[in-house]
């Protein structure tokens, strides 16, 4: 093989690794995509199950629900992020402080976003109904971590 030849079998070869890693990264997303729509069914059915909506308060509970459950979620991604991003190695107290309160307001935050969609919830479904919703969260991300611990290393 000449020069020439064997600069285009590598390329053939870059392209083909890069191909093989890009479906398969999609592959994993798409998995990814999969399963997380598998657990947010999981979810909505057990609320369901214990919450026990009318056909006219589920109309009215869900786009509020889903409202205030990614809001939560922002939250709790902002909080990750602050605690994961920004490690205390080789910062001062004063910058790890500063860390420290930005935490401490994203969970004021989901305290006053709870206080608010409380509220919000009481006039689509009664009070017992919103106890219920809170232990079906709490059964659900028991359930949920559950799972993951038993989750063979790697998946």
């Amino acid at each position: 093989m000449n020069a020439k030849h064997l600069k285009k079998l590598k390329y053939r070869i870059g392209f083909l690794f890069l191909l093989t890693m890009t479906l398969g990264t999609a592959n994993a997303q798409r998995r990814s995509e999969e399963e997380m729509q598998k657990i947010q069914d999981a979810k909505v059915a057990i609320i369901t199950n214990r919450l026990n909506l009318t056909a006219e308060q589920s109309g009215g509970f869900w786009p509020v629900y889903n409202e205030y459950s990614q809001k939560r979620r922002d939250i709790t991604r902002a909080q990750r992020r602050i605690i994961n991003n920004k490690k205390a190695e080789g910062k001062t107290d004063e910058q790890v402080l500063g860390n420290l309160k930005e935490v401490q307001e994203l969970k004021q935050k989901e305290l006053d976003l709870e206080k608010e969609y409380q509220n919000r919830f009481l006039k689509v479904i009664t009070a017992n109904q919103v106890i219920e919703l809170y232990k079906a969260e709490k059964t659900f991300n028991d359930m949920l971590l559950q799972r993951l611990r038993q989750r063979p290393e790697g998946n």
